[in-house]
């Protein structure tokens, strides 16, 4: 293995002080989860989750900006981003979600017997002194 010249790291360095050189750990995460017939809970972190499959029952959060849907026979409940959107390609998934105020994804919807709902949050609760 080669060290880097001085230079080069004194170029790098510089160059992910001022932002042009961002580190991986910033990028907006994407997620994908395959399979047929799980139950289990998924955190998106902020980013895209690409749910491929059937007969899942899933829970997403993690204020998810993009949630993509390919298969059948889903139920997915999901914890949207403000500004956010929903793709469902295929036949009798249903999609619950949660989003701040009166946020509303941007939809996409192809297939048979798909639906979109949206749940109502529950409402903060308060200790009393």
């Amino acid at each position: 293995m080669r060290a880097l010249p001085c230079y080069q790291l004194a170029l790098i360095g510089l160059l992910t002080m001022i932002g042009l050189l961002a580190p991986a750990s910033i990028a907006q995460a994407q997620m994908r989860f395959e399979g047929a017939g799980q139950q289990t809970a998924l955190d998106c972190g902020g980013g895209t989750i690409h749910i491929a499959g059937a007969s899942n029952r899933l829970t997403i959060v993690g204020a998810c900006t993009e949630l993509q849907v390919d298969g059948a026979d889903n139920q997915i409940r999901i914890d949207l981003a403000a500004q956010s959107g929903v793709s469902i390609q295929g036949a009798n998934n249903r999609i619950y979600w949660t989003a701040p105020a009166a946020a509303r994804p941007r939809l996409s919807i192809s297939g048979t017997g798909n639906g979109i709902h949206r749940l109502k949050q529950a409402a903060p609760t308060h200790s009393g002194s």
